[in-house]
């Protein structure tokens, strides 16, 4: 590096020194604030403090300050477990950070970088060549020499990370030598870019070409890989490209992060990129220079005041001059993921601070390039808009435009056909799985199988990814096109076996005859309604457009534009259905969400909630169904001591690492004791939150919440499945109940009850409707009962006024 770099550097560490003065006052205010309110605001802001704290002198290199700030936030983020202990812990480490920020503050101390800056008053190599093989390595260096290249050359393994940071090379030479699958210079030259600052150009040498040398060459940030003995002209070749990389107009970047000492070293870090920045501290101010200044990438810190983050890129994506810009997430480590599911931001990157040099740079350029990229093409498409007006260019079917001229001309004849849309179920798994280049392959094929299956009347088009349109004037009626239909998704079924690797996928279709005169664009919406039906079942399906479909699309559409209001004028409410012992008894309330939408009137949930999961809102809804319930138990345990609450979440809740810590605050805010909530989860739900929903059970298991498996029965539920689990409680699904009337003899029902049993675990079967079930479930085992048999959801005035509830008793 440079010395006026290290200089630059050196001035910023000064700058954040000198800002440290007024951190430690905010701090301080915050802490004293907390003491004295001991509320959760105070609480959050303090945490948030110290991890940006934290972040910012990580990238200074201040690390007494790094890690004590970062020590105070992770308790700062733990619930109470012995308030008195956690206390004093934080007791401690607040004075612990004071005394890092004071000494760091007032001492003349200098750390690593400005040590480095003695090292820049020689004439350092461009050039670190590393091998131990000590005559051939010579023999190269002189090579170069004598084409003016200035080199360094270093023989021992163990010496190469000391020498990387003393020589800071533009270009690593490195010799490849594995060991048990270990390369010790490779795995030098990886650790050493966090302390240089950024990511040396690195070419490689190897005596053996194989996979495994690659992959460590490629994990060192190597751009070519060459096989021994190397011809000295080739390697000439290839460094003079390291070095004199041909220079594009500069990326223009836009930073958007609270803190000014952060933002300055990310400026800066760009700046040396070779990248122009501009900055913002506030979303205002951010919005109004992205208009201003179009860039081509936006860096965007989740915390900003006033608006998250996640608000802005939003904002962003309303702009129509901005609505293609790629965006960057940066957000400390500790912090969860339930803003990030509030975006429908789709290809936007997320990246955790604090960020080191060389990482920031990797990836703002593997993101602006692709940006770049893709504008210069849609920039040559606009000039010849018949590339993708006409012919798909991977399929080299027509396209959708196609389509809608034929059907346009279709309008002025007489007769019946046939128009279908087919997607593919789940593709974009194959592209994460195989590879974009097996998932094109993959189209191709069905491409071709499809079209040996049209007659020459009939035409096949693409419109993009992974959808066809057939048009077809041989199928006129509802038999005809249905049989077609079914040989079409066996002959699919029949290719995913048609490849190297085992590729499984399956396809649906809506399908619209055509009979009358009718816009194309209304034609196109009636198949894309009849094949949203289609995908509601699993694989293989197709269904004809039907009008009433239509009605309900519409009616989902207009709802979708309403929810969002919804949420925010708290328009839910709640009802309880009750839960009985076998005995008769109330022993619990299942809290159930009600919308009563002011145009459409009652809106079922089984419409609502996907619509709230779809846009990132339903753990909002969730948050206001615990402020009506939570209030009303605490009420009704007065009288019912052992009364409990049943809530429902969503994946996007168990997604949410908070999510024991704000559960823990409502249930002390309102003095109840944490087993008198049971958070009722599905299977389905566990898959769709991922990993770390086990850990999220346990954390609340342990703090004492029940957790309930609901509708056991249905989708991927297995009996091994919940001896894995941290469930206490198993719902039994209404269609299992519903079947006891058709089929006493039925062996699943009473086995499935039995083993749950032997597991331990509470029973509870949903969808009681009639006294004969009662008396069945009774009998094998059933402990609580749920259904219309006993109760509908009621408001909870209706509640008290039931004699059940008054008495604890069915009459």
């Amino acid at each position: 590096m440079p010395k006026d770099e290290v200089s630059k550097w050196l001035d910023m560490q000064h700058s954040f020194r000198a800002n440290l003065q007024q951190k430690t006052t905010e701090l301080s205010q915050c802490w004293q604030l907390y003491l004295a309110n001991d509320d959760l605001t105070a609480r959050q802001e303090l945490k948030r403090l110290c991890r940006q704290l934290a972040g910012a002198a990580e990238i200074y290199s201040f690390k007494g300050v790094r890690d004590s700030a970062g020590q105070l936030a992770a308790l700062l983020a733990k619930p109470f477990s012995d308030e008195l202990t956690q206390r004093i812990q934080e007791h401690n480490c607040m004075e612990v950070l004071e005394q890092q920020l004071s000494s760091t503050t007032q001492s003349k101390h200098r750390n690593q970088t400005e040590h480095l800056l003695e090292a820049q008053d020689n004439d350092l190599p461009g050039v670190l060549l590393f091998d131990q093989d000590e005559q051939a390595a010579e023999c190269l260096a002189g090579e170069l020499r004598a084409h003016g290249f200035n080199l360094v050359i270093e023989s021992d393994a163990a010496n190469l990370y000391d020498t990387l940071l003393r020589t800071k090379p533009q270009v690593v030479l490195c010799s490849i030598q594995l060991h048990h699958q270990h390369c010790l210079s490779l795995e030098a030259i990886c650790s050493s870019k966090h302390q240089l600052g950024y990511q040396p150009e690195v070419l490689c040498f190897s005596e053996y070409d194989t996979f495994e040398a690659r992959l460590a060459a490629a994990r060192a940030g190597c751009q070519h890989l060459m096989l021994k003995p190397v011809d000295p002209k080739q390697v000439l070749h290839q460094l003079n490209k390291l070095i004199h990389k041909e220079k594009a107009e500069p990326y223009q970047i836009l930073l958007v992060d609270p803190d000014a000492d952060v933002l300055r070293f990310y400026r800066h870090a760009l700046s040396m990129g070779g990248y122009t920045v501009a900055t913002a501290t506030e979303a205002k101010a951010a919005y109004e220079l992205a208009i201003k200044i179009k860039p081509e990438l936006m860096l965007i810190d989740l915390n900003l005041k006033g608006c998250s983050g996640i608000e802005l890129g939003k904002i962003v994506r309303q702009h129509q001059g901005l609505a293609n810009t790629p965006l960057i997430f940066m957000a400390q480590q500790q912090e969860g993921n339930e803003r990030m599911a509030e975006a429908d931001l789709a290809g936007d990157d997320f990246i955790q601070k604090p960020i080191a040099p060389w990482r920031l740079l990797m990836t703002v350029e593997a993101k602006v390039k692709r940006s770049r990229l893709l504008k210069q093409e849609q920039r040559a498409v606009i000039q010849r808009p018949e590339l993708i007006q006409h012919i798909d260019t991977l399929t080299a079917l027509p396209t959708l435009w196609q389509l809608k001229r034929e059907l346009k001309k279709n309008s002025d004849r007489e007769g019946t056909l046939c128009l279908m849309k087919l997607d593919l179920d789940q593709f974009h798994l194959i592209n994460d799985v195989y590879g974009r280049e097996t998932g094109d392959l993959v189209l191709q094929t069905i491409a071709w199988q499809l079209a040996q299956l049209l007659s020459e009347q009939d035409h096949l088009y693409r419109e993009s990814g992974d959808e066809f349109w057939l048009l077809c004037r041989q199928l006129t009626t509802l038999e005809q096109a249905a049989e077609f239909t079914e040989h079409m998704l066996l002959v699919l079924e029949q290719i995913s076996t048609n490849f190297d690797v085992s590729i499984h996928f399956t396809a649906s279709v809506g399908i619209c005859l055509v009979s009358e005169q009718q816009a194309p664009d209304v034609l196109l919406q009636h198949a894309s309604t009849a094949l949203y039906e289609a995908k509601k079942k699993a694989g293989h399906q197709f269904r004809f457009y039907d009008p009433q479909q239509q009605q309900k699309i519409d009616l989902r559409q207009q709802l979708s534009q309403t929810i969002r209001q919804a949420i925010s004028k708290k328009q839910f409410s709640c009802v309880f259905q009750p839960i009985f012992s076998a005995d008769n008894k109330l022993t619990s309330l299942e809290l159930l969400a009600r919308w009563r939408h002011p145009e459409q009137g009652n809106i079922s949930p089984a419409l609502f909630i996907p619509l709230l999961e779809e846009q990132g809102l339903i753990s909002y809804l969730t948050r206001q169904m615990l402020d009506l319930g939570l209030p009303q138990l605490q009420l009704w345990r007065q009288q019912w001591p052992e009364l409990s609450l049943n809530i429902n979440v969503s994946a996007q809740d168990l997604a949410d690492p908070e999510l024991c810590e704000q559960l823990l605050a409502r249930m002390q805010h309102h003095e109840l004791p944490n087993h008198a909530l049971v958070i009722e989860i599905t299977e389905s739900i566990l898959i769709q939150a991922g990993s770390g929903s086990f850990e999220q059970l346990q954390q609340l298991v342990a703090h004492g919440f029940a957790i309930a498996l609901d509708d056991f029965g249905t989708g991927y539920s297995s009996l091994s499945y919940l001896d894995k689990l941290p469930v206490s409680r198993l719902k039994i699904d209404r269609s299992f109940v519903q079947r006891i009337d058709e089929n006493k003899h039925d062996k699943l029902l009473p086995a499935i009850i039995h083993l749950a049993n032997d597991l331990e675990l509470e029973i509870t079967a949903e969808g009681v409707e009639t006294k004969a079930q009662f008396d069945y479930l009774k009998t094998v085992g059933c402990q609580r009962f749920q259904g219309y048999f006993f109760s509908k959801p009621l408001t909870a005035d209706d509640i008290a006024k039931t004699a059940w509830f008054q008495q604890a008793l069915i009459d």
